[in-house]
C-alpha cells in the first residue's frame, strides 16, 4: 500500500510550534482510518531518524494514521533544546495528542522509540481512548540518558550549564534536566497504567539493555507482551528488523485493539 505524508504543526502550552508529519495510506480516505499512532522519537534525535521514519512509513502501509513530530528544540520546531526536561517532553506529547484529537481523530496508541517511548508510557494511563503503548528500545526511567552526557553531567551536577556529544553532533542542556529526570519515580506511573504495553528489547543493544524492558514488563499493571529483536542496534539500522518489528505491531493492534 502507498503511502502520503501530510505536513503540520502544532502549538505547545509553552507557546513553540512543534513540526509534525501524518502519514497515512495514499488510497484510503482519511476518514476511514479507524486507529492512529502518536510515533515519538528518541532523546536529540527528530521525526526524520531512521527508526521513527521507517516504522511510521511502514504501519501508515499497513492502514494506520501515524503522526511523527519533533520535541521542542530539535528538528525544525521552535524551542531551545538546552532547557529540555522529562516534563517538557511529556507537555510536547500532551500537545501532540490534543492536535491529533480535535483536527483529525484521537490517537487509539502511543509509541516511542527509546526516551520516547517513557514519554509515551508516562502519559497513556490520562487519555480514556489510549488503547496501548508500543515501546522500542526504551528505558525503563528517563534517568538512563544521562549515560549521554560523559563528564558533562560533573558540571550539570554543580549547577552549571553543560555541552554533550551524541553521533558527533554538540548539544547544550541545562542542570534542570537532571534534577527533572532524577526525581522522575516511573515505577509509580507504571504502576498505575492498565493498558497494555508492547515491549520491543533489542538483543545486544549498546545504549539500552534488556533489563530495562523487563522491568517495564513487570512494573507495568496492564498486560505487557515483550518481543525480542536480534541482528538490529538501536536504531534499527537494519530494514528487514524494522520489518519484523512493524509486523508485530500489527499483529498486536489487532489482537488489543
Amino acid at each position: 500500500m502507498k503511502t502520503k505524508s501530510i505536513k503540520c504543526n502544532f502549538e505547545n502550552s509553552r507557546g513553540y510550534m512543534l513540526d509534525a508529519r501524518l502519514d497515512i495510506p495514499a488510497d484510503i480516505d482519511i476518514n476511514e482510518i479507524t486507529n492512529f499512532i502518536i510515533f515519538c522519537h528518541c532523546f536529540t534525535c527528530n521525526k526524520e531518524t531512521i527508526t521513527t521514519f521507517r516504522l511510521s512509513r511502514l504501519l501508515a502501509e499497513n492502514g494506520y494514521g501515524v503522526l511523527r513530530f519533533d520535541f521542542s528544540g530539535l528538528g525544525n520546531s521552535e524551542g531551545d533544546f538546552s532547557s529540555t526536561t522529562f516534563a517538557t517532553t511529556q507537555d510536547d506529547l500532551n500537545s501532540a495528542i490534543n492536535f491529533l484529537n480535535i483536527n483529525y481523530q484521537a490517537p487509539s496508541f502511543l509509541m516511542g522509540h527509546s526516551l520516547g517511548g517513557t514519554t509515551a508510557l508516562s502519559v497513556a494511563q490520562d487519555y480514556d481512548f489510549v488503547k496501548g503503548v508500543v515501546t522500542v528500545a526504551s528505558p525503563s526511567k528517563p534517568e538512563h540518558v544521562q549515560h549521554h552526557f560523559g563528564h558533562a553531567l560533573t558540571l550539570l551536577e554543580q549547577n552549571i550549564t553543560a555541552s554533550f556529544e551524541v553521533a558527533g553532533q554538540y548539544f547544550d542542556i541545562e542542570p534542570g534536566f537532571i534534577e527533572d529526570v532524577r526525581n522522575i519515580d516511573m515505577r509509580s506511573y507504571l504502576s498505575k497504567l492498565e493498558k497494555p504495553v508492547l515491549i520491543f528489547n533489542i538483543e545486544n543493544d549498546a545504549l539500552v539493555n534488556k533489563e530495562n524492558a523487563q522491568q517495564i514488563q513487570d512494573w507495568t499493571n496492564g498486560l505487557t507482551t515483550l518481543i525480542d529483536i536480534t541482528g538490529a542496534d538501536h536504531l534499527l539500522s537494519n530494514r528487514e528488523a524494522t520489518k519484523v518489528v512493524a509486523d508485530d505491531i500489527v499483529q498486536w493492534i489487532v489482537r488489543v485493539g
